[in-house]
């Protein structure tokens, strides 16, 4: 999944914002905004090339079509929800009903169910391919922001700071370390994994072992 792209501002915006609710054309824009069809029919044809709208035809007349213009996916997507606050509601419903124990259950399901869309493009790669692959891939599926290291004594940190999580962790912090862990489990390896809280504005970091340890013997 892409990251959502970035909404233009000012009539460009303005448009979008009537687009939400319903297809409209060219003049019902213009009438509505206070501004001329010429400059409307413009911020359309940008906002087209920009992938953010798109229009069907719906013939009025036989000389003269009408264009119906709406939000087009990646439109739809570029507008904030509140995704956070749903998610809230779902672990506290879930902390109701299973306890914490039931919930860890859910979301590291969840956690799985997601990797395994991905599982394939890791397995053949190196220690090293798959862990970048790894980072890029949490970039792009959940739009996460963070900060990579490598720590002397064979370990990684990373501190996120844009989490899928984010107000949901400032109550229950376990949320993301089940989350991570069983992502970082299924598509990178079975290493061990330490995860806490960071103060604002990061949301937490993850310690993670650079490769299994080693087996002991029997």
């Amino acid at each position: 999944m892409r990251p959502p792209p970035d909404l233009p501002s000012g009539t460009k915006h303005d448009i979008l914002k009537l687009l939400i609710r319903q297809e409209l054309a060219a003049d019902d824009l213009a009438a509505r905004l206070g501004v001329s069809g010429a400059a409307v029919r413009q911020h359309l044809d940008t906002l087209r090339a920009l992938g953010l709208v798109e229009r069907r035809k719906v013939v009025t007349q036989p000389s003269r079509p009408t264009y119906l213009y709406r939000l087009s996916p990646d439109g739809q997507r570029a507008f904030p929800k509140r995704y956070d606050l749903l998610l809230a509601l779902v672990i506290e419903s879930l902390l109701d009903r299973y306890g914490e124990r039931g919930m860890a259950e859910v979301v590291a399901a969840a956690a799985e169910r997601l990797a395994a869309r991905v599982k394939g493009r890791f397995a053949s790669a190196d220690e090293r391919r798959r862990w970048d692959l790894l980072l890029g891939w949490l970039e792009e599926e959940l739009a996460w922001q963070a900060d990579a290291r490598e720590e002397g004594d064979g370990w990684r940190r990373v501190v996120i700071h844009q989490c899928p999580f984010q107000d949901v962790s400032r109550d229950h912090p376990a949320v993301c370390g089940v989350f991570f862990r069983t992502l970082v489990e299924a598509l990178y390896g079975a290493v061990p994994v330490e995860h806490r809280p960071e103060s604002p504005p990061a949301c937490c970091s993850l310690r993670i072992a650079a490769a299994p340890p080693p087996s002991r013997p029997a």
